[in-house]
């Protein structure tokens, strides 16, 4: 008795395994390319909906508002050389989802925020998880590709990180607008936890040991 044709999806499966078999960089270089994705849509969902939350559920004034958005940058800046110094140590994946879990705890404690400097708080963890991600992100990107396409590489991570920053304040307006500011920074911690969960299943090519 002869076996049943493989269903539709099956074949699908199947065939999207012998392309991830037969091109190992193409499919890590596309989670590489999601995961990033998703952690620069929770950062852009915040960014229309924070000024509206300082002046509006907790009085604040328009300085708080300044401080509050800008003071992401700090820790996003700082937080950059010693990511890709700890990546070149210890690997991109690894810093990848470190920044990723950060930023989740960020948006958990969006969701906790009582007042003015705990959301500033939350907005220097986040921006502590972005030079993570932007980082080792950018960094395995390059890894991945072959010698002659890491332009093009750096090119699609590119858009990755514009793409989330385009995207993600529509997402944050519109949930805001529908459901509320909680349902907001529930998005900005599911987004980037979802991106640690990607980056944790891609391969990481070998790189050469790093001298002390």
């Amino acid at each position: 008795m002869s076996a049943p044709p493989p269903t539709l999806a099956a074949q699908r499966r199947s065939s999207r395994d012998a392309l991830a078999a037969r091109h190992p960089g193409i499919a890590a270089s596309a989670g590489v390319f999601l995961a990033s994705l998703l952690a620069f849509l929770a950062i852009g969902a915040a960014l229309p909906v924070l000024p509206a939350y300082v002046r509006g559920p907790l009085h604040a004034s328009d300085l708080a508002v300044g401080i509050v958005v800008g003071i992401f940058a700090l820790t996003a800046v700082v937080c950059r050389p010693i990511a890709g110094r700890q990546a070149d140590r210890r690997g991109r994946r690894i810093v990848l989802v470190a920044g990723a879990l950060a930023m989740t705890l960020g948006g958990v404690l969006y969701l906790l925020s009582s007042g003015v400097a705990s959301l500033i708080a939350a907005r220097l963890v986040v921006g502590a998880g972005e030079g993570a991600v932007y980082t080792a992100g950018a960094t395995w990107a390059v890894d991945l590709a072959p010698a002659d396409r890491r332009g093009l590489a750096l090119g699609l991570f590119g858009l990755a990180v514009w793409g989330g920053l385009s995207l993600g304040p529509v997402a944050g307006e519109l949930l805001r607008a529908n459901v509320g500011y909680d349902a907001v920074w529930a998005l900005t911690a599911a987004l980037p936890l979802a991106g640690a969960a990607i980056a944790m299943r891609l391969p990481e090519p070998a790189r050469p040991a790093v001298a002390a």
